[in-house]
């Protein structure tokens, strides 16, 4: 027999209430990953053929042009997050600064592509959910180092006005690799005056960030720079990532969030992106819907106060943990 949306909320939702009042009351739930599931779907292109994914060289991977190629897959997308249970829709924008669709060919359509995303999001949450505006690294840190800074700082300016200007409620910065690239994300969503969720995906090793900074550290920098709740998206399984969630929560002083990734790593291989199988074998590495269930089931001992998925996610996975978090730990 379903399980009724009523029956899988965690806490209640007030229209246009605050994030950082919802995750004061109980857990969070968010909703999954778009872009690697559209790609599955036929809508958006990985990349595989015109560069050496995982690099942040070339243009393909991953960008979300959908939200105005396909707006009724996405829109579908969403309407299937919510009937699983999510309680925050985010907007197809990751990976969406003025440089990064220029190099897969739309830097003309930035604005376009943000405000879409967002419309799309609002249309299918309606009452029943917040939109969030999704920030991710630019890629230009990994590419050019450090002297990427002031460049960093103008795309991210900008896209975050477009998504403020577009009325999402508060803003998710995610799958940033290195914390000094996060901080900037975190100077320029202050002053948007939005609420801030900001996790990072740890990569190539689970003990540092690519900058060498501890997740304990990387925790309590964040929350100083402005960050509501901090945490971990991406890369790692739930398992995987849990440790790192551990040593945040422990050491940050603000709510955790987490958004795991649905794929199987190892011991020597820590994160999906540089599993062999990515990006065109990945379903050989899919984790069950029942380690998310299991995993959202421990979350509020854990201290997890925003629950969600990220890459390898769809509907199913969100719905698991519904249920996980539903049930008794």
């Amino acid at each position: 027999m379903p399980v009724l949306l009523h029956q899988l909320k965690i806490c209640g939702l007030t229209m246009r209430q605050n994030i950082t009042e919802l995750i004061k009351n109980g857990v969070v739930l968010g909703d999954g990953g778009y872009l690697i599931e559209l790609e599955r779907r036929g809508y958006v292109d990985s990349g595989s053929e015109r560069e050496k994914v995982g690099t942040g060289r070339g243009s393909g991977q991953f960008t979300p042009e959908a939200a105005i190629e396909h707006p009724e897959a996405l829109r579908e997308l969403h309407r299937e997050f919510l009937e699983a249970g999510s309680q925050v829709l985010q907007a197809l924008t990751f990976f969406g600064t003025r440089e990064k669709l220029s190099r897969a060919g739309y830097g003309a359509q930035t604005e376009q592509i943000n405000q879409a995303a967002v419309r799309l999001a609002r249309e299918v949450a309606g009452d029943r959910a917040l939109v969030a505006g999704s920030v991710s690294r630019t890629q230009l840190f990994e590419r050019e180092g450090p002297s990427a800074a002031a460049h960093v700082r103008d795309l991210l300016t900008e896209q975050i006005r477009l998504l403020k200007d577009a009325g999402v409620d508060f803003l998710i910065l995610e799958t940033f690799f290195r914390l000094d690239e996060m901080l900037i994300a975190l100077e320029c969503s202050r002053a948007s005056g939005l609420p801030i969720v900001a996790t990072l995906s740890f990569r190539p090793v689970l003990t540092e960030s690519s900058d060498g900074h501890s997740p304990a550290h990387c925790a309590r920098t964040m929350a100083a720079a402005g960050a509501h709740a901090v945490g971990a998206n991406c890369e790692q399984e739930p398992a995987r990532m849990l440790p790192i969630l551990r040593e945040m929560r422990d050491a940050g002083g603000v709510p955790v969030a987490a958004q795991p990734a649905a794929f199987r790593t190892t011991d020597d291989t820590p994160c999906f992106t540089r599993m062999r199988q990515f990006p065109d074998e990945l379903e050989t590495i899919q984790v069950s819907r029942r380690t998310f269930r299991e995993f959202a089931r421990s979350a509020r001992s854990e201290g997890i106060a925003y629950l969600g998925g990220c890459c390898g996610c769809n509907a199913a996975y969100i719905r698991a943990l519904a249920r996980g978090l539903a049930e008794k730990s």
